[in-house]
């Protein structure tokens, strides 16, 4: 049967068709394996009348979700930018590893130690060290023997961070002391039950407070909290300023939208990546550094923080 010519130009048509879409994917791919080794350093100036004038001017950067991947060889790329930052310190958002892969050795640790040579660490977790933490809580005993060797490398990752002098701010605090001034520094660890898909669970203050008691009332308060959903809470537990990582950005950023899927698989997160301010209270959420389980980046560059404290 020999084919008219309407029907010999639609299935040209069709090709080319197919072949944009092939090609559109191909540079989507190509795109995002490019974004992937982009890093952005974003820069936030945080005004408070709660800061001191010996406190004017601390600066510091965030790291977050860097997933164990690498920036060059041994993340010399990102060390260099985080060198040229000249931050006081380093405050670390949580998943610097990832769940049901080895901790140790790794590129996370490799880069803790280098930057623990410059400056003071200061580590909080996020679900990922979560993970390996309820390991050892595990009901089920096969499931347990099956993890053992996990369970045994973050055990051995936490003690080669604390010989290194890495401050581990697992439901603790610090408190940093410039002259007559003082800022405390907590770490929030939650039940990973607060990162599950589909999760609507609330984050109660008795919760909270359980975890990490009172704000500290004789100095500036910064929480490390990952999960930044829970921003209010945050707030009325009595957070100056909430430091979180876990949205990835929202995975695709969409011009004058924003993330378009957080890793609980909810559309359009509210809180993303950026700043947020709300009663005096401000929370930066950071886009992260890396990724895992194939999660895509598009117009998401991996992020590195600077944050500078100034008396308003």
């Amino acid at each position: 049967m020999e084919l008219s010519l309407y029907d010999i130009r639609l299935k040209g048509d069709i090709m080319i068709y197919i072949w944009v879409i092939i090609g559109l994917i191909l540079f989507a791919i190509l795109w995002s394996f490019l974004e992937h080794r982009r890093i952005v350093k974003s820069k936030y100036i945080i005004c408070s009348n709660k800061l001191s004038k010996d406190i004017h001017g601390l600066s510091f950067v965030v790291l977050a979700d860097l997933h164990n991947r690498s920036y060059s060889k041994n993340n010399k790329s990102l060390i260099r930018k985080i060198l040229e930052q000249k931050p006081d310190f380093v405050i670390i958002a949580g998943d610097m590893v990832t769940k049901r892969k080895p901790c140790y050795p790794g590129m996370a640790y490799n880069l803790i130690k280098e930057l623990s040579e410059h400056y003071p660490v200061y580590y909080a977790y996020g679900n990922h060290e979560q993970y390996f933490e309820d390991l050892a809580y595990s009901k089920n005993e096969d499931e347990y023997k099956k993890h053992i060797a996990l369970y045994e490398s973050w055990n051995i990752y936490k003690e080669k961070l604390k010989k290194l002098g890495v401050f581990l701010l697992d439901n603790k605090s610090i408190i940093l002391q410039y002259n007559y001034s003082k800022i405390t520094i907590t770490g929030l660890s939650i039940s990973r039950d607060f990162y599950s898909k589909g999760s609507t669970l609330s984050l109660e203050q008795d919760e909270i407070h359980g975890k990490i008691g009172s704000r500290s009332k004789e100095s500036y308060q910064i929480l490390i909290a990952h999960n930044p959903i829970y921003f209010s809470d945050y707030i009325k537990w009595g957070a100056d300023l909430i430091l979180s990582g876990h949205m990835h950005g929202g995975l695709v950023r969409l011009p004058f939208v924003g993330g378009l899927i957080s890793p609980q698989v909810k559309l359009f997160p509210k809180y993303d990546a950026g700043q947020y301010i709300k009663n005096d209270s401000h929370m930066l959420v950071s886009r992260g550094l890396g990724s895992h389980s194939f999660m895509p980046r598009f117009f998401n560059s991996p992020e590195l923080m600077k944050i500078t404290l100034m008396r308003e």
